[in-house]
């Protein structure tokens, strides 16, 4: 008898997960950036990266992109007051002084350039 109880328990339990996910949750994301935002395109060119980030909805000027070393954040507040954030790692690093954004109808294109290596000379001793 134990058993059949805590089987129903559980199902009760992941019923009402799915209700208030689907009936509370999904209607507050409705209309936010983020299943979009969340989607970035990277874009593996010979000298730079380009990322695309759709983020339809949201004001351009309240976009912070933030490079460092072979890292990109991009972030964008979400309706709730909130911040969303996409982070993008780079096998080679990113020139972050030389990087630029363009907004274009609901796209962020972010180019970053690739460091270039630097030779070193050999010296005789």
């Amino acid at each position: 008898m134990a058993t059949s109880r805590g089987f129903g328990i559980a199902q009760f339990e992941r019923a009402f997960d799915e209700f208030f996910d689907e009936m509370l949750i999904d209607r507050w994301k409705c209309g936010t950036p983020a299943l979009e935002f969340e989607r970035g395109q990277v874009i593996d060119h010979r000298d730079r990266y380009e990322v695309r980030v759709a983020a339809a909805g949201v004001d351009p000027a309240k976009i912070q992109a933030e490079v460092s070393g072979q890292r990109l954040a991009v972030r964008v507040p979400d309706k709730l007051g909130g911040t969303l954030e996409s982070s993008f790692a780079f096998s080679d690093s990113i020139d972050g002084e030389a990087s630029t954004a363009k907004w274009s109808e609901g796209t962020l294109v972010i180019t970053l350039p690739k460091k270039k290596g630097r030779r070193i000379a050999l010296k005789d001793s």
